[in-house]
């Protein structure tokens, strides 16, 4: 594993694959473009990232990844 291990964009459904084999996160429709990623029970509570979508081989950036990575508990060594 290299040392400078960091978040690094992945495209929307890359994303939603690791979460959902990781922590069975589920995908719900939002307004409009937006996904609603949810999992009922991160600490004892519902957790959910809403995510914009325009396709499924959208590019989101690395503020994103890591923000939906934080949000369902998943330590970077996990998730790459």
């Amino acid at each position: 594993m290299p040392k400078n291990i960091g978040d690094r964009p992945l495209k929307y459904r890359e994303l939603r694959k690791k979460l959902r084999d990781l922590r069975g996160v589920q995908e719900k429709k939002g307004k409009g473009s937006e996904r609603i990623l949810y999992h009922p029970n991160i600490n004892g509570k519902p957790a959910f990232y809403p995510v914009k979508c325009h396709g499924e081989g959208d590019e989101l950036s690395k503020p994103v990844v890591r923000a939906a990575r934080q949000r369902f508990n998943i330590p970077i060594e996990e998730f790459y």
